[in-house]
């Protein structure tokens, strides 16, 4: 047992009254025994001998107590070289009573782990240096090739070493356990778990996971807040930080009994379970709309007004709708309300299956046969170089006021229907068109589903808009999201293959969240990962995170991969990504998103030093 295990169990004992007597009872005989031998009268010289200075007894003496407490012994004579153990100590070791082998250190030095020899040495140099006890823990490889946790007290005596040893292999699992145990807990207690870092309300995932888990098991609404401010100039921040204002309104006038998320930028997702009434669920919806419509929220300083509508969808208890379907219902009920005038609109279940396939999938070819899309460029930070090296190309969708807004949950539905296809070739085409206008000169990287892959047309569709536009196919990346989606690896791959024909270059986006599997990184051509901003925003206060991106970054280095960093927060952050070796980042803090169609025509590059940059 280590000393400081001897102290923290010393430091967590309390006496027990019985063992505080014995105590009092020890003290007051050696306290009588001192007495004792001090009014005694002094013995001759002969008798004043010290066995404790008594070299010829001193290791005899050692392994008689060693035996005595079932410990081994290694002793080593300084004058003829000879090594004499114990037979406690061969069988901690697991060697035969009666072996071949001659007992000498290099004998010895064979029973011990390979990786612990270079601590023995220095164990043994220390002792032998300071004239002093020391003590080591090391692994012994026996015989039968198993491996034992050994402890060994090494003291110098007059004429060589002697080590006593005690097989201390379940003491320092269970050490060991603990320690592991507290890194874990640790770890988990920095995890900001499913929520969204920005609005402090559960992802659009998360609420569909409950959705789905609660129709399974009892009868249910889900609800869908629709929020729009007032005519007002929206920042990607001031939306979360308006989001975040709205979802706490929502927490404190709804049923506690109610769970809430954010299902899309503006859309408040609400799940009540247990038996609702549709009387009840317009009253909670109604609640609700009125509340938001009444509540004056504060943004950069200034008071604002959010109108807000609602939609409901009732299940039953084991509805076949899943909670993806359940969530689609209630959105577009909140439209309906909103379309109709009405503060709340109650759908009594789940729409059939083939009428909400084909309204979304029109809704969907309708924003890109509308062009209810707008580019943005955001650009991203070469850490090695401390300068704007690249940009990537983002999507925005056009919501019901016009304003573009993060298009992550349009994305999800058109994903989820089949329809991304038609969104990844609008992208591509008028990213490429707007690059070779001018409207960037830096290196571009443009999303693409994974889903898009599976079409084989999709490399003949960029190598058209390569041509068309004049662009050199060497100034662009090709993001792959949602790599789970891919459906055809062989199309996939053959995608890849010729996309770095071309001379363009292959990256994996949000990778980390299990949407990009390390197959990935084997079977395709990949020249980029990007690790997802949950494993960024904490990061300066998460070691867990800490620990992830650190050995990502080692294991894409290794396979000749760079790594970029999504939704760095903070010169702190970008300090970390610069020790860990990180190649490049990108966030609001590095610089927000701007339209492409910038009214100069050009978007400049910002060389500011990484302080500068807003």
């Amino acid at each position: 047992m280590r000393l400081d295990d001897v102290l923290r169990l010393a430091s967590g004992h309390r006496p027990s009254p019985l063992e505080q007597m014995r105590f009092r009872r020890v003290a007051r005989q050696v306290l009588l025994d001192h007495r004792r031998q001090a009014a005694a009268p002094p013995p001759d010289e002969a008798e004043l001998t010290d066995p404790l200075t008594a070299p010829e007894d001193e290791l005899a003496r050692i392994t008689r107590a060693a035996c005595l407490a079932g410990l081994g012994v290694v002793a080593w004579d300084r004058g003829t070289g000879a090594l004499t153990w114990s037979a406690a100590m061969t069988e901690i070791l697991g060697r035969p009573a009666a072996t071949a082998d001659p007992l000498t250190l290099t004998a010895l030095m064979a029973c011990a782990h390979p990786e612990d020899l270079v601590t023995i040495t220095a164990a043994v140099q220390d002792a032998w240096t300071e004239t002093r006890p020391a003590e080591v823990t090391f692994r012994a490889r026996r015989p039968d090739g198993t491996v034992r946790y050994v402890h060994a007290l090494i003291e110098i005596l007059a004429d060589g070493i002697v080590a006593t040893c005690e097989d201390v292999t379940g003491p320092e699992l269970a050490r060991r356990e603990r320690a592991r145990q507290a890194v874990r807990e640790e770890m988990l207690c920095a995890d900001l778990g499913a929520r969204e870092a920005a609005t402090g309300l559960p992802a659009r995932e998360y609420l569909i996971d409950e959705v789905d888990r609660a129709r399974r098991t009892a009868d249910g609404v889900v609800f869908v807040v629709s929020a729009e401010p007032a005519p007002v100039t929206l920042r990607d921040g001031d939306r979360d930080d308006l989001a975040a204002q709205v979802g706490r309104l929502l927490t404190a006038v709804n049923p506690v009994r109610a769970m809430h998320g954010l299902a899309a930028p503006g859309l408040f997702g609400v799940l009540l379970r247990g038996t609702t009434t549709a009387a009840e669920a317009e009253r909670v919806a109604v609640t609700a709309v009125e509340r938001v419509r009444s509540h004056l929220f504060s943004l950069r300083g200034a008071a604002v007004r959010v109108n807000a509508w609602a939609g409901a969808v009732r299940f039953a208890r084991g509805a076949e709708a899943s909670g993806f379907e359940l969530l689609l219902d209630a959105e577009h009920a909140a439209r309906e309300a909103r379309r109709g005038g009405h503060l709340a609109r109650i759908a009594p279940g789940p729409a059939r299956g083939d009428i909400r396939l084909r309204r979304s999938r029109s809704a969907v070819q309708r924003a890109v046969a509308n062009e209810r899309f707008a580019l943005f460029a955001q650009p991203i930070l070469d850490l090695d170089l401390n300068r704007v090296t690249r940009h990537e190309i983002l999507l925005r969708v056009r919501g019901e006021s016009g304003e573009p807004v993060p298009p992550w949950a349009f994305l999800d539905t058109a994903e989820r229907i089949g329809e991304i296809l038609p969104v990844d070739r609008w992208v591509i085409d008028h990213a490429i068109k707007l690059i070779g206008q001018g409207a960037l000169d830096s290196h571009c990287q443009i999303n693409v589903s994974g889903r898009s892959l599976a079409d084989p047309g999709l490399l003949d569709h960029v190598t058209r808009a390569l041509t068309r536009h004049r662009v050199r196919a060497g100034r662009l990346t090709f993001e792959i999201t949602e790599t789970a989606a891919i459906e055809n690896r062989n199309e996939a791959l053959a995608f890849a293959t010729g996309i770095r024909q071309l001379g363009a270059q292959l990256a994996l986006d949000d990778f980390g969240t299990g949407h990009a599997s390390l197959l990935h990184l084997r079977t395709l051509p990949v020249d980029l990962v990007k690790i997802d901003g949950r494993f960024i925003t904490g990061l300066a206060r998460t070691p867990a995170d800490q620990a992830l991106v650190e050995r990502l970054t080692l294991i894409c280095h290794d396979l000749g991969i760079r790594v970029a960093a999504e939704s760095v927060p903070d010169d702190e952050t970008a300090a970390l990504l610069r020790r860990y070796d990180v190649d490049f980042a990108q966030g609001f803090h590095i610089g927000r998103p701007v339209p492409m169609a910038d009214p100069g025509g050009q978007i400049e590059l910002d060389l500011r030093p990484i302080s500068k940059l807003g």
